[in-house]
């Protein structure tokens, strides 16, 4: 049986990728539609605090995942990570104002679904 230590590092991964997301795209909404490359650009993509800091979320949950990995089995693990899609659409739709798609929200129930199915592994 998986430890709460483990489930709590696995939720932890989720909410970490998914708030970088929105940290990544309220960052890159401000530049120019034709990215480069560039010195100027990559420049200002690390100097840009949301980008900067989205991708600091990102390093802290690759921390965390190794912990992940060394407590758990990958295939077990890893399907909590699509979790990430059911909290980006929700907090892209409340804080960047985009319109989600009923198919979308049908396909974010079927991970949920999913996830459950690969989560009763705890109870049994």
């Amino acid at each position: 049986m998986i430890q709460i230590k483990t489930i709590l590092a696995i939720i932890s991964c989720v909410a970490l990728n998914s708030i970088a997301q929105i940290f990544l795209r309220f960052g890159m909404s401000n530049l120019d539609k034709k990215l480069s490359l560039s010195m100027a650009v990559i420049f200002h993509l690390i100097t840009n605090f949301y980008v900067f800091f989205g991708a600091t979320l990102y390093g802290m949950s690759f921390i965390v995942w190794l912990y992940v990995l060394s407590k758990a089995k990958v295939s077990y693990a890893y399907p909590f990570i699509s979790l990430s899609y059911v909290i980006v659409a929700v907090l892209a739709l409340l804080m960047l104002g985009e319109k989600i798609p009923l198919n979308a929200w049908l396909g974010i129930i079927l991970i949920v679904i999913g996830v459950s199915f690969v989560g009763i592994n705890l109870v049994s």
